[in-house]
């Protein structure tokens, strides 16, 4: 693969623009994306700062299984509030050694055959477009989901909001305490104790997943700040802790912001 990497990125580099470091994205491209009335091909896409590596496994002609690389795709995040953003870069189709055989990198050839384009519209859609010899497809996609990323677990948490109508421009960073997060039967549940000053939380709502990217929408009640309504999106857990985007309405004010929490124990 890192044979097959650089042929295709030397190719890309005579037509791409040198990446350039990467801004604040709304989430990670990264994951497996489909059509779901279009079951049996896909696209696999790993996302590395400003530049996007994707995989296309489809058929060709003879129905046989067949499959492309993109593995140079440059992608604008210069505007990290932008609706969408736009990854394009040049495709490639590979050929190599049989895989019953000894391995040998030197036989594997990237031809070049068009380009792709994906542009992503967080955090759960995107539009495919590639063009194979001149013949141009344009596909729908959403993550897959192949098994729930339960963020259940303990953390040390906090929130950090703003309002485009309360306080506009100004940035809060509170800390939770300690925040336990369970779920069960698709619900979600998230409660906090021992923040500074005291303002214990509950969070309480429906969970739904797509992807790696979790869900919830609720309602919340906390002992200071009263109670309203909540959603969280793009929430990812994993062994160190958990990430979460999050609008609510508190105290009769809409906020957004980052909603994150550090794991309180270390395997």
């Amino acid at each position: 693969m890192k044979r097959l990497f650089a042929i295709a990125a030397a190719c890309a580099a005579l037509a791409l623009p040198a990446a350039r470091a990467a801004d604040a994205i709304a989430s990670d491209i990264s994951d497996m994306w489909w059509n779901a009335s279009e079951s049996g091909w896909g696209m696999n896409a790993t996302q590395q700062a400003n530049i996007l590596f994707i995989t296309l496994y489809v058929y060709s002609a003879d129905a046989k299984a067949h499959w492309f690389v993109a593995p140079d795709m440059v992608g604008d995040l210069s505007n990290p509030s932008a609706p969408s953003f736009a990854f394009g870069g040049t495709l490639y189709e590979t050929t190599g050694p049989v895989f019953s055989a000894a391995f040998n990198p030197v036989a594997v050839n990237a031809r070049a055959v068009g380009a792709a384009q994906f542009t992503y519209t967080p955090p759960l859609a995107g539009t495919l477009v590639y063009t194979v010899d001149g013949v141009t497809v344009t596909k729908q996609l959403r993550r897959e989901t192949w098994a729930v990323n339960d963020p259940s677990g303990t953390y040390a948490a906090s929130l950090v909001t703003r309002s485009n109508t309360c306080s506009p421009a100004v940035t809060t960073t509170k800390s939770l305490g300690t925040a336990t997060i369970t779920l069960a039967n698709n619900l979600f549940t998230l409660a906090t104790s021992g923040a500074t000053p005291t303002d214990n939380c509950t969070f309480s709502g429906t969970y739904s997943q797509e992807g790696r990217m979790g869900a919830s929408t609720g309602n919340f009640t906390c002992s200071l700040s009263g109670t309203g309504p909540y959603t969280l999106s793009e929430i990812e857990a994993g062994t160190h802790g958990f990430l979460a985007a999050i609008t609510a309405t508190v105290q009769g004010c809409p906020v957004y912001g980052h909603l994150s929490g550090t794991r309180t124990t270390v395997p």
